[in-house]
């Protein structure tokens, strides 16, 4: 006979525990500081499809969107976070594609245009609509000529500019950026002398114009940048200046990093005229690496075939070629110098 089974008895919930709410929070529910603290871990284009609701889509448009790398490859895309995501503080504007580009600026490269007359023209100038723009880079972009209203954002902070052959600007322009903070170019068209860079004088921290062989200027008119870290003038042509000139205590007391060019006496690939200048300029080097540990590890110099002191390898007689390349050398602690 089988015995009869018993149900367990229910258990009462605890006095202590909390009982789940009848209904979830909403979006309607959420204050603006709720809101922004939800939308703050999302990056640009999840914004755009996290806009729901009226009042999503409305409170986007006052949004602050944290810095976020947002690479503008649609126009369209673009086009639209003017008008729902207007407050966004960092973009990247790219390449567009195959047969579309952005209206031709001021004085605009002739083969390009001629190039470029069938292809679809997008406006540019939308780009002013974001307000609250903090970091702009422009890589590969399809601009042709000189655009003024790039350099009228009080406050952006970072600016790069990379890939852009036909993109054309002067140093002076960057007058419209008095925010900025860290300026990136390569092998884009500037042009100009860099002692106007001086208006930036109080809030630059980085610099970096490698191969932009269009500007000219001492690199000493930067000397008293007293945030600057990182100096990089490396491959530009026109730079001038010496590096003996530099006071130790004085001169870019904030200075991390520095690359200078082969016509600044001192800077990397430079070549002497005399011997008799070798010593001095190393050891002011040497004094400059004291300070910068990485400066000069991968420079060498050399005396000029101009220079009068110079020889050829006498190659009938078999002698050795001459010594005139220089190089530091190190010795555990120890620093040195040699040909």
């Amino acid at each position: 006979m089988a015995t009869p089974t018993r149900k367990k008895p229910r258990l009462s919930a605890s006095p202590n525990s909390t009982s789940l709410p009848k209904e979830l929070p909403s979006f309607k529910s959420l204050s603006d500081d709720e809101l922004a603290h939800v939308l703050g871990f999302l990056p640009p284009e999840d914004i755009m499809r996290a806009r729901l609701s009226i009042k999503l889509r409305d409170f986007a448009t006052t949004l602050i969107v944290p810095p976020s790398d947002y690479r503008v490859r649609r126009y369209k895309i673009m086009e639209a976070m003017t008008k729902s995501l207007s407050n966004i503080q960092q973009i990247t504007i790219d390449n567009l594609g195959f047969g579309q580009k952005y209206a031709d600026g001021i004085d605009p490269n002739d083969d390009r245009v001629k190039y470029t007359k069938d292809h679809i023209t997008r406006d540019i100038t939308i780009l002013t609509r974001f307000k609250k723009l903090r970091v702009l880079e422009l890589n590969d972009a399809p601009l042709n000529g000189r655009y003024a209203f790039l350099f009228k954002l009080p406050l952006l902070q970072k600016l790069t500019i990379v890939s852009m052959d036909c993109f054309k600007w002067d140093v002076y322009m960057l007058c419209g950026l008095l925010s900025l903070r860290e300026l990136h170019c390569e092998g884009s068209g500037v042009s100009g002398n860099i002692k106007d860079l001086r208006i930036l004088k109080d809030n630059l921290e980085k610099l970096n114009m490698h191969n932009c062989c269009g500007i000219e200027g001492d690199f000493m008119t930067l000397s008293d940048f007293r945030r600057l870290k990182m100096l990089d003038l490396g491959g530009a042509s026109g730079i001038i200046g010496d590096v003996r000139k530099i006071r130790i205590d004085d001169d870019y007391q904030a200075l991390e990093e520095i690359h200078l060019p082969k016509g600044v006496i001192g800077g990397k690939d430079h070549e002497f005229q005399f011997i008799s200048e070798v010593a001095d300029v190393m050891l002011a080097l040497h004094r400059l690496r004291q300070r910068i540990p990485t400066i000069s590890r991968d420079c060498y110099w050399k005396l000029s075939e101009a220079s009068p002191e110079w020889y050829d390898v006498d190659e009938y007689n078999q002698y050795p070629a001459p010594p005139f390349i220089i190089s530091f050398v190190e010795a555990s602690p120890r620093v040195g110098w040699r040909w």
